[in-house]
């Protein structure tokens, strides 16, 4: 026993200070609740919506995800991955030389004038063009085939490999995370032309995941909004009976994996969990990890204290909060299905739509 302790007390003072009393046990259990994904109404509601937009053959070429500031856009793009792969399971396994899905993230790196390149250089690994072995040196990175194009690659030749890419590869669906990021490429409207352009090219569904922010890069562009059509991950409100009892279900199914042995009751207060993350499951995952973390350090035992700590201070709420309120009052009257009809005049045009038709 001494020899053990011992090797534990050598252990812990060569590990960071933050692992010091953990087993790796316990950072397994804390990783695993972290990577936790809780599929939900609002969540679903979307994807339902989204599914039609993405067929062939459909108008809608550039499709908008927005939604709060931690409201769960992270988890709902993994997700919508993660189910257009099992989509395209049947494509890639009669021609392997398919790529219908490409995902890519719209990182900022701090210059404005080269925003498209990092881009299009993401866009060109996830495919491995035919050709390009040609044209750059490629290597290969953690099984897949990455292309490193030179830094002398103008950013209108990467543009153009990345749509003769994405044609050869008959990609169905180019999915940009953080979409927001590329208001900082330049222009909105120059932006815009550029993702339309590839769209129209290569006949490529693209599908934008990012900040009420989003909404700007189309207002005031009628050619852009003719091919547009956004959708909101909308939040869960406190008022709502439904939305109550959807985000206590939430609560139940986070509580359900947590990383230690003593789990505190979060159901009996999903009310009061639900109105300081504002309805965001993203921020209520946000907090739950916190306390977890918290409980952990205090070898699994649970202090009420860890609650307080873990929720967001009144003045970061509150500046969380009225990004939310000026984003969601932005793009209310663009959401899909915000349209011209009142109840009224729908009911009687369902009603009329109803009634036989003449030859």
């Amino acid at each position: 026993m001494t020899n053990q302790a011992n090797t534990t007390q050598t252990q812990d003072k060569k590990a960071p200070g933050w692992l010091l009393g953990l087993t790796p046990q316990m950072v397994a259990l804390q990783k695993a609740f972290y990577e936790t994904r809780v599929k939900h109404p609002a969540m679903e509601a979307l994807l339902e919506d989204l599914m039609p937009l993405l067929m062939p053959y459909s108008e809608s070429n550039i499709i908008v995800l927005v939604g709060a500031t931690g409201v769960g856009k992270s988890a709902l793009t993994r997700v919508l991955l993660k189910t257009l792969i099992a989509e395209f399971d049947g494509l890639m396994q009669d021609d392997p030389s398919t790529v219908p899905l490409v995902a890519v993230e719209a990182y900022a790196d701090g210059d404005r004038r080269h925003g498209f390149k990092g881009l299009y250089q993401q866009m060109i690994g996830e495919l491995a063009e035919p050709g390009m072995g040609e044209k750059s040196p490629a290597e290969v990175s953690q099984g897949k085939v990455v292309v490193k194009p030179s830094s002398r690659t103008t950013v209108g030749a990467l543009r153009n490999m990345v749509e003769r890419g994405l044609k050869e590869r008959k990609t169905r669906i180019l999915v940009v995370d953080e979409a927001a990021h590329m208001m900082r490429f330049g222009r909105e409207a120059a932006t815009m032309d550029t993702l339309k352009s590839i769209a129209n090219t290569s006949g490529t569904k693209i599908v934008l995941v990012g900040s009420f922010d989003l909404f700007d890069l189309i207002e005031g562009h009628g050619q852009i909004a003719r091919r547009t059509s956004i959708l909101n991950l909308d939040r869960y409100h406190i008022d709502k009976p439904g939305d109550r009892e959807a985000f206590r279900a939430v609560v139940q199914k986070l509580q359900a994996k947590w990383p230690s042995a003593e789990v505190p009751n979060f159901v009996a207060i999903s009310d009061e969990l639900m109105e300081v993350s504002l309805g965001c499951v993203g921020l209520l995952k946000s907090l739950m990890l916190d306390a977890s973390a918290m409980q952990l350090k205090a070898d699994g035992k649970w202090n009420p204290k860890f609650l307080v700590k873990a929720a967001k201070a009144n003045g970061l709420r509150n500046v969380i909060r009225r990004e939310i309120e000026v984003g969601e009052s932005k793009v209310r009257d663009a959401l899909l299905g915000q349209v011209l009809w009142d109840d009224a005049t729908f009911s009687k045009m369902v009603h009329r739509m109803d009634a036989p038709a003449h030859a």
